[in-house]
């Protein structure tokens, strides 16, 4: 099948804030990296971009299909927030608009009171280097050595690669946790809590899905 069989259809719309027109387009690019981008501009100037990137590139009817979903979900969205006055996008001379900026699992981990330290790793249990692998070992020599014994708390289910069940294990009292995002997983450090948090819900609430994803 030929690749320009597989690109999604994007989106344009022409949108108002007063008497101000605000142009929006969604489109699937694959290169440098496939992504999903949602671009906004006034006057042919780009005031700001959404820009969500994918793990892979398209490869057959159905995810063309799923991807076109996620593009028409996304589109919406942005005009929603453009439509509903969020911080101003109109008038905004240059970016971020903040109710438009897409943050990652680590960063909304990195947002909850207590934080020292997160340990990025995949569904199979290697760490992102050697020096971030020697580092946790040192730190939680126990915790290291049964690895894989706590890596399936989260069952695996269907997927692209290794997939595992989303969720939150408490592996030390208000410590150390281990979170699942699904497609990969994360240690998350505490050193000073905040007693006041639950951190399973907050880590939980941060693995939520970003507004604008598909």
């Amino acid at each position: 099948m030929a690749g320009a069989d597989l690109i999604p259809t994007g989106r344009t719309s022409l949108v108002k804030k007063g008497t101000t027109p605000i142009q929006v387009q969604t489109e699937y690019a694959l290169r440098p990296a496939p992504r999903v981008t949602t671009t906004i501009l006034k006057s042919g100037q780009v005031l700001h971009k959404v820009e969500r990137t994918l793990e892979k590139p398209i490869e057959s009817i159905e995810e063309k299909n799923q991807m076109e979903f996620t593009i028409r979900k996304q589109h919406a969205e942005v005009l929603a927030i453009i439509e509903g006055g969020q911080n101003k996008v109109v008038e905004a001379e240059t970016p971020p608009i903040e109710a438009l900026k897409e943050l990652t699992t680590e960063e909304r981990l990195a947002q909850i009171p207590g934080i020292v330290r997160i340990y990025r790793l995949d569904n199979e249990g290697h760490f992102a280097d050697a020096n971030t692998s020697e580092e946790f070992k040192r730190a939680f020599s126990g915790v290291f050595k049964s690895m894989h014994e706590l890596l399936a708390i989260f069952t695996q289910v269907p997927g692209v690669g290794i997939c595992r069940e989303r969720g939150v294990y408490e592996v030390e009292r208000d410590g150390l946790y281990l979170v699942s995002t699904g497609s990969e997983m994360y240690f998350f450090c505490v050193e000073r809590p905040d007693f006041e948090t639950d951190y399973e819900a907050a880590i939980g609430k941060a693995l939520r899905p970003d507004p604008l994803a598909g």
